[in-house]
Protein backbone atom coordinates (compact mmCIF):
# COMPACT_ATOMS: atom_id res chain seq x y z
CA UNK A 1 0.00 0.00 0.00
CA UNK A 2 0.85 3.34 -0.15
CA UNK A 3 2.32 5.69 2.77
CA UNK A 4 -0.02 7.73 4.45
CA UNK A 5 1.17 11.30 5.36
CA UNK A 6 -0.52 12.42 8.91
CA UNK A 7 0.27 15.70 10.45
CA UNK A 8 -0.10 15.32 14.29
CA UNK A 9 -1.56 19.02 15.73
CA UNK A 10 -1.15 18.71 19.75
CA UNK A 11 -2.86 21.24 21.59
CA UNK A 12 -3.82 21.90 25.05
CA UNK A 13 -7.12 22.98 23.64
CA UNK A 14 -8.14 25.05 26.57
CA UNK A 15 -10.56 26.30 24.46
CA UNK A 16 -9.60 25.56 20.93
CA UNK A 17 -9.84 28.95 19.34
CA UNK A 18 -11.32 29.75 16.52
CA UNK A 19 -9.89 31.23 12.81
CA UNK A 20 -7.26 33.61 14.08
CA UNK A 21 -6.03 30.54 16.32
CA UNK A 22 -6.34 27.03 16.70
CA UNK A 23 -9.45 26.47 13.74
CA UNK A 24 -7.32 28.62 11.19
CA UNK A 25 -4.12 26.73 11.83
CA UNK A 26 -5.27 23.45 10.85
CA UNK A 27 -7.59 24.36 7.98
CA UNK A 28 -3.92 25.97 6.90
CA UNK A 29 -2.68 22.60 7.52
CA UNK A 30 -5.54 20.33 6.22
CA UNK A 31 -4.98 22.73 2.59
CA UNK A 32 -1.64 22.95 2.11
CA UNK A 33 -0.68 21.65 -1.63
CA UNK A 34 2.54 19.23 -2.24
CA UNK A 35 4.86 20.96 -4.34
CA UNK A 36 5.25 20.19 -7.95
CA UNK A 37 8.49 18.43 -8.66
CA UNK A 38 11.25 21.38 -9.65
CA UNK A 39 8.95 24.51 -7.96
CA UNK A 40 11.31 26.71 -5.98
CA UNK A 41 8.56 29.70 -5.74
CA UNK A 42 6.56 27.63 -2.91
CA UNK A 43 7.21 30.01 0.77
CA UNK A 44 5.58 26.77 2.50
CA UNK A 45 8.43 25.91 4.91
CA UNK A 46 6.87 22.38 5.11
CA UNK A 47 8.71 20.19 2.31
CA UNK A 48 6.92 17.13 0.81
CA UNK A 49 9.27 14.05 0.81
CA UNK A 50 9.51 14.78 -3.40
CA UNK A 51 11.12 11.43 -3.72
CA UNK A 52 7.60 9.61 -3.14
CA UNK A 53 5.68 12.19 -5.19
CA UNK A 54 5.51 11.40 -8.64
CA UNK A 55 3.12 13.46 -10.89
CA UNK A 56 0.82 10.85 -11.19
CA UNK A 57 0.43 10.52 -6.93
CA UNK A 58 -0.15 14.20 -6.37
CA UNK A 59 -2.29 14.19 -9.63
CA UNK A 60 -4.56 11.38 -7.35
CA UNK A 61 -4.05 13.38 -4.00
CA UNK A 62 -2.63 17.19 -4.03
CA UNK A 63 -2.61 18.12 -0.21
CA UNK A 64 0.84 17.83 1.73
CA UNK A 65 -1.51 15.88 4.43
CA UNK A 66 -3.71 12.92 3.96
CA UNK A 67 -5.02 13.76 7.45
CA UNK A 68 -4.67 16.69 10.00
CA UNK A 69 -4.66 14.69 13.24
CA UNK A 70 -5.99 17.03 16.59
CA UNK A 71 -4.63 15.43 19.98
CA UNK A 72 -5.63 17.26 23.23
CA UNK A 73 -3.49 16.80 25.53
CA UNK A 74 -4.37 14.65 28.11
CA UNK A 75 -1.94 15.17 31.05
CA UNK A 76 -0.23 19.07 30.49
CA UNK A 77 3.28 18.57 30.46
CA UNK A 78 3.27 21.99 33.27
CA UNK A 79 2.06 20.64 36.79
CA UNK A 80 0.84 24.42 37.19
CA UNK A 81 -1.73 24.07 34.28
CA UNK A 82 -2.88 20.24 34.92
CA UNK A 83 -5.78 21.65 37.48
CA UNK A 84 -6.62 25.08 35.35
CA UNK A 85 -7.70 23.09 32.37
CA UNK A 86 -11.11 21.70 31.55
CA UNK A 87 -11.51 17.85 31.61
CA UNK A 88 -10.07 16.37 28.90
CA UNK A 89 -13.64 15.03 27.81
CA UNK A 90 -14.90 18.79 27.52
CA UNK A 91 -11.58 19.21 25.44
CA UNK A 92 -12.35 16.70 23.29
CA UNK A 93 -16.19 17.88 22.80
CA UNK A 94 -15.03 21.43 22.04
CA UNK A 95 -12.55 20.14 20.12
CA UNK A 96 -14.90 17.59 17.86
CA UNK A 97 -16.71 21.20 17.28
CA UNK A 98 -14.40 23.34 16.57
CA UNK A 99 -12.76 21.77 14.14
CA UNK A 100 -15.90 20.07 12.78
CA UNK A 101 -16.12 20.72 8.77
CA UNK A 102 -12.14 20.67 7.90
CA UNK A 103 -11.89 18.33 5.37
CA UNK A 104 -9.26 15.83 6.04
CA UNK A 105 -9.22 16.62 10.02
CA UNK A 106 -9.77 14.22 12.83
CA UNK A 107 -9.58 14.55 16.28
CA UNK A 108 -8.33 11.89 18.85
CA UNK A 109 -7.77 10.93 22.13
CA UNK A 110 -4.62 9.04 21.54
CA UNK A 111 -2.83 10.88 24.67
CA UNK A 112 -5.38 9.22 26.75
CA UNK A 113 -5.35 5.36 25.42
CA UNK A 114 -1.08 5.99 25.73
CA UNK A 115 -1.62 7.29 29.47
CA UNK A 116 -3.66 4.88 30.34
CA UNK A 117 -2.24 1.93 29.00
CA UNK A 118 1.51 3.24 30.88
CA UNK A 119 -0.62 3.61 33.72
CA UNK A 120 -1.97 -0.04 33.60
CA UNK A 121 1.64 -1.59 33.24
CA UNK A 122 3.09 0.58 35.84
Amino acid sequence: GSRRSVCLFGTSANPPTGTGGHRGIVSALSSLRRESPGNTNNTSHVQADSMANSAEQQQQDPYQFDEVRVVPVYRHMFASKRGNQASFDDRMEMCRRAFDGIDRVTVSDCERICFDKAAMEL
